[in-house]
């Protein structure tokens, strides 16, 4: 940006994925002018992650709401579309809940971003993937009750985030249940409706894989980091901002 964004600036992720940077200098009132250093400032601008125009997963069967434990979600994908026409990047899907909190004086307040359970299922015949999902894990201070976004990972790149519920949306006690367990990963085959992919199991937060299910566990988890590290700069970029006010 060639705007000062200084201590005062914010940046906020959007379901776009895009994320609004505004703001730079604290000033009392109104104050602009040839003197002024860093005059009150109201230019709004977008940030566009590298991501942002390639083309966008389109998940089916999000839900509007979250519990704390409890029974797990299905999400489709087309193999064709959303996966590129390589059903093998079933394994490279992963949804994340965030939410986006607000910044000010170089801090994100009550940013949280929870990469959801997940395993899966390709069936080749009719060339869609489906994603179990495992709800909100059963401790609210993981994630605090209220709305936030969800998104569907692949390779990196995320679908348009929706907004959901998670819990009573309100403070105090949560109600819990038990996690319910995924089944494991697999890809039928279009012909005999057996499983050809690898094994990836999971309940709350144990993963059991062996031989290509452990790859593809390990794939997963890098592409969640590699698009959690664009979502992680717009808690880093008031961090930032703030240093740069301190050197000038």
């Amino acid at each position: 940006s060639t705007v000062p964004r200084m201590y005062h600036s914010s940046a906020l992720l959007l379901p776009d994925g895009a994320v609004l940077v505004a703001g730079s200098n604290p000033n009392a009132d109104y104050n602009v002018g040839a003197g002024v250093k860093y005059p009150t400032e109201y230019r709004v601008e977008k940030f566009y992650p590298k991501y942002y125009n390639e083309r966008r997963p389109q998940p089916g069967g999000l839900p509007t709401s979250l519990g704390y434990g409890g029974a797990y979600f299905n999400v489709t994908l087309g193999v064709a579309d959303d996966l590129g026409g390589d059903a093998g990047r079933a394994a490279n899907a992963s949804v994340m809940l965030i939410r986006a909190g607000f910044s000010t004086h170089a801090m994100q307040m009550g940013h949280r971003m929870l990469v959801l359970e997940n395993t899966y299922t390709v069936d080749s015949a009719s060339a869609t993937a489906t994603l179990h999902v495992s709800q909100v894990p059963p401790n609210a201070a993981l994630f605090a009750p209220g709305p936030a976004l969800l998104f569907v990972v692949v390779d990196g790149v995320p679908s348009v985030g929706v907004q959901v519920m998670v819990g009573s949306g309100q403070i105090g006690s949560q109600p819990v249940a038990q996690v319910q367990a995924l089944p494991a990963s697999r890809i039928l085959s279009a012909s005999n409706g057996t499983s050809d992919g690898g094994s990836k199991q999971t309940a709350g937060n144990s993963t059991q894989g062996q031989g290509q299910g452990q790859d593809q566990t390990q794939k997963s988890a890098a592409s969640r980091v590699w698009w959690g590290a664009d979502v992680r700069w717009v808690s880093a970029v008031g961090a930032a901002m703030g240093v740069l006010a301190a050197m000038l």
